[in-house]
């Protein structure tokens, strides 16, 4: 597993844009959906790579469920009751143990690129690829009409429109 590849540089200039940030972060929220995820969908389409939705992820769904979410969890806890000095620099201790494993599940995430078909010839244009992917990435269909799928396209243009795919 690589922790410093290619997919986390991406996530990393992508997600410093604040309209992507809030956007992934109401996907999270909202309807439980990862944003390593989504941005893995969003640099597969860079790449030219469609997202197959029988990818065996095994791997990072147990680094998520063990590693990451139960960090996240305690964070969102204590962000709700910091009091003191040395709560708020527990919180942000938290923080960082939270972002150096998404750092490992962005490697888990990495690891996983060749497994998905490169369809550069074919897919048509970048937008389209990505929002399928994004949609693949949230177990919905990409026919269908909704709120998910509108965040969804929303994410895709916003990341195109700041130069991330």
């Amino acid at each position: 597993m690589s922790e410093n590849n290619a997919f986390w540089s991406y996530a990393v200039a992508i997600y410093s844009n604040p309209a992507i940030e809030q956007l992934c972060l109401r996907l999270q929220n909202r309807y439980q959906l990862s944003v390593n995820d989504l941005l893995f969908a969003l640099w597969l389409a860079h790449l030219g790579r469609q997202l197959p939705e029988t990818l065996d992820d095994a791997g990072v769904r147990e680094w998520r469920i063990k590693m990451l979410e139960p960090l996240r969890l305690l964070r969102y806890q204590l962000r709700q009751s910091r009091r003191s000095t040395a709560e708020e620099e527990c919180y942000q201790r938290l923080k960082k143990a939270e972002l150096a494993a998404e750092i490992v599940e962005s490697g888990l995430l990495y690891d996983l690129r060749d497994r998905c078909p490169d369809v550069s010839g074919s897919a048509g244009d970048v937008n389209q690829l990505g929002y399928v992917n994004l949609c693949t990435a949230a177990g919905t269909d990409p026919v269908m009409t909704g709120d998910l799928q509108a965040h969804l396209q929303q994410l895709v243009e916003k990341a195109i429109g700041c130069g991330g795919n």
